[in-house]
């Protein structure tokens, strides 16, 4: 369930998930959620690479929306 949460942010922030939030077509506010997502399981996995965490995130959506494939070796 979502609950409205006002934030203040600094300016030079906003700006910077402004931007990242027109790149990936989201809303300023899904950017901010993507992104406390993204740093929250960074805080909780310090020893994996950002980009592994990304990856795994990723992957995640991919199988729920039913586009993952079972790996064949």
């Amino acid at each position: 369930m979502s609950q409205i949460t006002t934030i203040r942010l600094p300016l030079d922030l906003k700006k910077k998930l402004t931007v990242q939030a027109r790149l990936d077509h989201r809303s300023l506010s899904n950017q901010i959620e993507a992104s406390l997502r993204l740093a929250m399981a960074a805080e909780e996995n310090p020893d994996l690479p950002l980009q592994f965490i990304k990856d795994i995130l990723q992957a995640k959506i991919e199988k729920a929306m039913g586009l993952a494939k079972p790996f064949q070796a």
